[in-house]
Protein backbone atom coordinates (compact mmCIF):
# COMPACT_ATOMS: atom_id res chain seq x y z
CA UNK A 1 0.00 0.00 0.00
CA UNK A 2 1.46 3.33 -1.01
CA UNK A 3 2.03 6.17 1.42
CA UNK A 4 -0.78 8.68 1.20
CA UNK A 5 0.04 11.84 -0.73
CA UNK A 6 -2.74 14.42 -0.64
CA UNK A 7 -5.85 14.39 1.57
CA UNK A 8 -9.28 14.04 -0.04
CA UNK A 9 -10.95 17.43 -0.63
CA UNK A 10 -12.84 18.69 2.41
CA UNK A 11 -14.96 21.72 3.31
CA UNK A 12 -13.16 24.88 4.35
CA UNK A 13 -13.79 24.21 8.03
CA UNK A 14 -12.32 20.73 7.86
CA UNK A 15 -9.60 19.87 10.34
CA UNK A 16 -6.10 19.95 8.76
CA UNK A 17 -4.51 16.64 7.96
CA UNK A 18 -1.43 15.55 9.83
CA UNK A 19 1.69 14.20 8.22
CA UNK A 20 2.64 10.61 8.96
CA UNK A 21 5.02 10.26 11.87
CA UNK A 22 7.07 7.39 13.18
CA UNK A 23 5.20 5.23 15.62
CA UNK A 24 5.97 2.83 18.37
CA UNK A 25 5.19 -0.83 17.92
CA UNK A 26 1.93 -2.11 19.36
CA UNK A 27 1.89 -5.13 21.60
CA UNK A 28 0.07 -8.43 21.24
CA UNK A 29 -2.56 -9.84 23.53
CA UNK A 30 -1.92 -11.54 26.85
CA UNK A 31 -1.84 -15.27 27.58
CA UNK A 32 -4.78 -17.44 26.65
CA UNK A 33 -7.10 -18.55 29.42
CA UNK A 34 -6.84 -22.12 30.69
CA UNK A 35 -9.43 -24.42 29.13
CA UNK A 36 -9.65 -26.82 32.04
CA UNK A 37 -12.28 -29.48 32.56
CA UNK A 38 -15.57 -28.71 34.25
CA UNK A 39 -17.52 -25.46 34.30
CA UNK A 40 -15.81 -22.51 32.78
CA UNK A 41 -14.85 -19.65 35.12
CA UNK A 42 -14.14 -17.16 32.31
CA UNK A 43 -17.12 -15.98 30.21
CA UNK A 44 -14.85 -15.53 27.17
CA UNK A 45 -14.61 -19.36 26.97
CA UNK A 46 -18.28 -19.90 26.16
CA UNK A 47 -20.64 -18.73 23.43
CA UNK A 48 -24.40 -19.21 23.56
CA UNK A 49 -27.50 -18.66 21.46
CA UNK A 50 -28.71 -20.07 18.13
CA UNK A 51 -27.48 -17.32 15.78
CA UNK A 52 -24.04 -16.79 17.39
CA UNK A 53 -23.32 -20.53 17.38
CA UNK A 54 -24.53 -20.92 13.81
CA UNK A 55 -22.16 -18.16 12.67
CA UNK A 56 -19.28 -19.57 14.71
CA UNK A 57 -19.72 -23.12 13.38
CA UNK A 58 -19.97 -21.87 9.78
CA UNK A 59 -17.11 -19.38 9.77
CA UNK A 60 -14.68 -20.38 12.54
CA UNK A 61 -15.43 -23.99 13.50
CA UNK A 62 -11.81 -24.51 14.55
CA UNK A 63 -12.54 -22.41 17.64
CA UNK A 64 -15.27 -24.71 18.92
CA UNK A 65 -14.18 -27.61 21.13
CA UNK A 66 -17.59 -28.83 22.33
CA UNK A 67 -21.30 -28.17 21.81
CA UNK A 68 -23.77 -28.54 24.71
CA UNK A 69 -27.51 -28.88 24.10
CA UNK A 70 -30.07 -28.71 26.89
CA UNK A 71 -32.45 -31.67 27.27
CA UNK A 72 -35.54 -31.34 25.13
CA UNK A 73 -34.00 -29.01 22.52
CA UNK A 74 -34.42 -30.94 19.27
CA UNK A 75 -36.07 -28.38 16.98
CA UNK A 76 -34.93 -27.72 13.41
CA UNK A 77 -32.48 -24.93 14.33
CA UNK A 78 -30.79 -27.08 16.94
CA UNK A 79 -30.60 -30.01 14.51
CA UNK A 80 -28.80 -27.71 12.06
CA UNK A 81 -26.26 -26.84 14.76
CA UNK A 82 -25.76 -30.51 15.57
CA UNK A 83 -25.21 -31.32 11.88
CA UNK A 84 -22.62 -28.54 11.57
CA UNK A 85 -20.83 -29.73 14.71
CA UNK A 86 -20.79 -33.32 13.46
CA UNK A 87 -19.43 -32.25 10.08
CA UNK A 88 -16.47 -30.63 11.83
CA UNK A 89 -15.99 -33.54 14.28
CA UNK A 90 -16.82 -31.35 17.29
CA UNK A 91 -17.74 -33.09 20.53
CA UNK A 92 -21.48 -32.96 21.30
CA UNK A 93 -22.99 -33.24 24.79
CA UNK A 94 -26.73 -33.83 25.00
CA UNK A 95 -27.03 -34.82 28.66
CA UNK A 96 -24.36 -32.77 30.44
CA UNK A 97 -25.04 -29.51 32.34
CA UNK A 98 -24.60 -26.37 30.28
CA UNK A 99 -21.08 -24.94 30.98
CA UNK A 100 -22.33 -21.66 32.42
CA UNK A 101 -21.82 -20.35 35.92
CA UNK A 102 -25.39 -18.97 36.08
CA UNK A 103 -27.40 -20.56 33.25
CA UNK A 104 -30.71 -19.17 34.54
CA UNK A 105 -29.55 -15.57 33.92
CA UNK A 106 -28.08 -16.12 30.43
CA UNK A 107 -30.28 -16.11 27.28
CA UNK A 108 -28.62 -19.27 25.97
CA UNK A 109 -31.67 -20.71 24.08
CA UNK A 110 -30.61 -24.15 25.21
CA UNK A 111 -27.30 -24.25 23.31
CA UNK A 112 -23.80 -23.40 24.53
CA UNK A 113 -20.40 -23.93 22.92
CA UNK A 114 -17.09 -24.28 24.66
CA UNK A 115 -14.45 -22.49 22.62
CA UNK A 116 -10.76 -21.85 22.31
CA UNK A 117 -10.14 -18.10 22.63
CA UNK A 118 -9.52 -16.43 19.29
CA UNK A 119 -6.15 -14.72 19.31
CA UNK A 120 -6.51 -11.10 18.14
CA UNK A 121 -4.10 -9.83 15.52
CA UNK A 122 -1.19 -7.51 16.22
CA UNK A 123 -0.56 -4.46 14.06
CA UNK A 124 2.39 -6.29 12.52
CA UNK A 125 -0.01 -9.02 11.39
CA UNK A 126 -2.84 -6.71 10.38
CA UNK A 127 -0.98 -4.22 8.18
CA UNK A 128 0.11 -6.72 5.48
CA UNK A 129 -3.46 -8.00 5.24
CA UNK A 130 -4.76 -4.48 4.73
CA UNK A 131 -2.08 -3.80 2.12
CA UNK A 132 -3.19 -6.89 0.18
CA UNK A 133 -6.88 -5.92 0.16
CA UNK A 134 -8.33 -5.68 -3.38
CA UNK A 135 -10.23 -2.46 -2.54
CA UNK A 136 -9.36 0.48 -0.28
CA UNK A 137 -9.82 -0.92 3.23
CA UNK A 138 -12.04 0.52 5.94
CA UNK A 139 -10.80 0.13 9.53
CA UNK A 140 -12.78 0.91 12.66
CA UNK A 141 -10.93 1.93 15.83
CA UNK A 142 -12.68 1.85 19.20
CA UNK A 143 -11.36 4.10 21.95
CA UNK A 144 -12.47 2.72 25.33
CA UNK A 145 -15.85 1.21 24.42
CA UNK A 146 -16.71 -0.46 27.72
CA UNK A 147 -20.31 -1.63 27.42
CA UNK A 148 -20.45 -5.18 25.96
CA UNK A 149 -23.86 -4.59 24.36
CA UNK A 150 -22.59 -1.46 22.60
CA UNK A 151 -19.49 -3.36 21.49
CA UNK A 152 -21.61 -6.19 20.10
CA UNK A 153 -23.88 -3.77 18.23
CA UNK A 154 -20.83 -1.99 16.78
CA UNK A 155 -19.36 -5.31 15.63
CA UNK A 156 -22.64 -6.11 13.89
CA UNK A 157 -22.57 -2.79 12.00
CA UNK A 158 -18.89 -3.31 11.14
CA UNK A 159 -19.67 -6.70 9.61
CA UNK A 160 -22.70 -5.33 7.73
CA UNK A 161 -20.80 -2.43 6.15
CA UNK A 162 -17.62 -4.23 5.13
CA UNK A 163 -15.15 -3.11 7.80
CA UNK A 164 -11.82 -4.81 7.14
CA UNK A 165 -10.68 -4.85 10.77
CA UNK A 166 -11.56 -3.53 14.18
CA UNK A 167 -8.75 -2.08 16.32
CA UNK A 168 -9.23 -1.76 20.07
CA UNK A 169 -6.96 -1.24 23.10
CA UNK A 170 -6.08 -4.13 25.37
CA UNK A 171 -7.14 -2.05 28.38
CA UNK A 172 -10.20 0.17 28.92
CA UNK A 173 -12.36 -1.94 26.60
CA UNK A 174 -15.12 -4.45 27.11
CA UNK A 175 -13.73 -8.00 26.79
CA UNK A 176 -14.88 -10.14 23.88
CA UNK A 177 -17.24 -12.33 25.89
CA UNK A 178 -20.25 -14.41 24.99
CA UNK A 179 -22.37 -11.34 25.75
CA UNK A 180 -20.60 -9.45 22.95
CA UNK A 181 -21.05 -12.41 20.63
CA UNK A 182 -24.77 -12.54 21.42
CA UNK A 183 -25.20 -8.76 21.01
CA UNK A 184 -23.42 -8.94 17.64
CA UNK A 185 -26.05 -11.44 16.43
CA UNK A 186 -23.29 -13.91 15.64
CA UNK A 187 -21.24 -11.57 13.44
CA UNK A 188 -18.15 -11.41 15.68
CA UNK A 189 -16.39 -14.21 13.73
CA UNK A 190 -16.81 -12.18 10.52
CA UNK A 191 -14.65 -9.25 11.65
CA UNK A 192 -10.88 -9.30 12.17
CA UNK A 193 -9.95 -8.03 15.64
CA UNK A 194 -6.65 -6.30 16.41
CA UNK A 195 -5.75 -5.43 20.01
CA UNK A 196 -3.01 -2.87 20.74
CA UNK A 197 -1.38 -1.31 23.76
CA UNK A 198 -1.28 2.22 22.30
CA UNK A 199 -4.04 3.51 20.03
CA UNK A 200 -2.17 6.70 19.11
CA UNK A 201 0.81 4.66 17.90
CA UNK A 202 -1.51 2.35 15.96
CA UNK A 203 -3.06 5.35 14.18
CA UNK A 204 0.40 6.59 13.24
CA UNK A 205 1.18 3.18 11.73
CA UNK A 206 -2.02 3.34 9.69
CA UNK A 207 -1.03 6.79 8.41
CA UNK A 208 2.33 5.44 7.28
CA UNK A 209 0.39 2.89 5.24
CA UNK A 210 -1.77 5.47 3.49
CA UNK A 211 -4.78 5.75 5.78
CA UNK A 212 -6.72 8.91 6.58
CA UNK A 213 -8.04 9.04 10.14
CA UNK A 214 -11.55 10.36 10.86
CA UNK A 215 -12.59 10.89 14.47
CA UNK A 216 -16.30 11.00 15.34
CA UNK A 217 -17.53 13.47 17.95
CA UNK A 218 -20.74 15.39 18.52
CA UNK A 219 -18.85 18.67 19.00
CA UNK A 220 -16.75 18.29 15.84
CA UNK A 221 -16.92 21.25 13.40
CA UNK A 222 -17.21 19.16 10.24
CA UNK A 223 -20.49 17.57 9.15
CA UNK A 224 -20.53 13.92 8.15
CA UNK A 225 -22.61 14.87 5.11
CA UNK A 226 -20.03 17.43 3.92
CA UNK A 227 -17.14 14.97 4.21
CA UNK A 228 -15.53 13.16 1.30
CA UNK A 229 -14.22 9.68 2.08
CA UNK A 230 -11.77 8.11 -0.33
CA UNK A 231 -8.79 5.79 -0.20
CA UNK A 232 -7.91 3.75 2.88
CA UNK A 233 -10.01 5.02 5.79
CA UNK A 234 -9.89 4.60 9.55
CA UNK A 235 -12.89 5.73 11.59
CA UNK A 236 -12.32 6.34 15.31
CA UNK A 237 -15.21 6.33 17.79
CA UNK A 238 -14.90 6.99 21.49
CA UNK A 239 -16.17 6.06 24.92
CA UNK A 240 -19.90 6.10 25.64
CA UNK A 241 -19.63 9.10 28.01
CA UNK A 242 -16.30 10.82 27.35
CA UNK A 243 -15.85 10.30 23.62
CA UNK A 244 -12.39 10.07 22.03
CA UNK A 245 -9.55 10.77 24.44
CA UNK A 246 -7.55 13.99 23.75
CA UNK A 247 -4.34 12.17 22.81
CA UNK A 248 -6.14 9.93 20.34
CA UNK A 249 -8.12 12.91 19.02
CA UNK A 250 -4.88 14.73 18.16
CA UNK A 251 -3.93 11.85 15.86
CA UNK A 252 -7.08 12.25 13.76
CA UNK A 253 -6.83 14.05 10.43
CA UNK A 254 -10.49 15.10 10.46
CA UNK A 255 -13.11 15.37 13.21
CA UNK A 256 -16.66 14.78 12.01
CA UNK A 257 -20.14 14.92 13.54
CA UNK A 258 -23.63 13.72 12.58
CA UNK A 259 -26.02 16.69 12.22
CA UNK A 260 -28.94 16.21 14.62
CA UNK A 261 -32.36 17.81 14.87
CA UNK A 262 -32.94 20.53 17.45
CA UNK A 263 -33.41 19.17 20.95
CA UNK A 264 -31.33 16.03 20.40
CA UNK A 265 -27.86 16.34 21.90
CA UNK A 266 -26.32 12.99 21.06
CA UNK A 267 -26.79 9.43 19.85
CA UNK A 268 -25.82 6.11 21.36
CA UNK A 269 -22.27 5.30 20.23
CA UNK A 270 -23.36 2.09 18.49
CA UNK A 271 -26.12 3.90 16.59
CA UNK A 272 -23.78 6.75 15.60
CA UNK A 273 -21.13 4.30 14.43
CA UNK A 274 -23.64 2.49 12.22
CA UNK A 275 -24.77 5.77 10.63
CA UNK A 276 -21.22 6.87 9.83
CA UNK A 277 -20.22 3.45 8.49
CA UNK A 278 -23.29 3.46 6.24
CA UNK A 279 -22.32 6.90 4.86
CA UNK A 280 -18.75 5.76 4.20
CA UNK A 281 -19.97 2.54 2.62
CA UNK A 282 -22.29 4.47 0.30
CA UNK A 283 -19.46 6.72 -0.91
CA UNK A 284 -17.12 3.77 -1.43
CA UNK A 285 -19.69 1.94 -3.53
CA UNK A 286 -20.29 5.03 -5.65
CA UNK A 287 -16.57 5.63 -6.13
CA UNK A 288 -15.81 2.01 -7.03
CA UNK A 289 -18.95 1.59 -9.13
CA UNK A 290 -20.17 -1.34 -7.09
CA UNK A 291 -23.64 -2.25 -5.88
CA UNK A 292 -24.23 -3.95 -2.57
CA UNK A 293 -26.93 -5.37 -0.35
CA UNK A 294 -27.07 -4.30 3.26
CA UNK A 295 -27.13 -7.20 5.67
Amino acid sequence: MKRRSQPPPQPKNAAPARRPTKSRSCGATGPRPDLSAGRLPAPAETVWGIHPLNALLRHRPEQVTALYVAPGRQDQRVRELLALAESHRIAIHLDAPLPLAEPDTVPHQGVVARIKPRSPLTMAELLPRLAAAPAPPLVLTLDSIQDPHNLGAIVRSAAAFGVSALIMPKDRSAPLTGTVMKASAGTLPLVEICQVTNLAAALDQLKEHGFWIYGAGGEAPQSLYDTTFSGPICLVVGNEQKGIRPLVRRHCDHLIAIPLAAGVESLNVAVATGIILAAINLQQHRILGRSGRLA
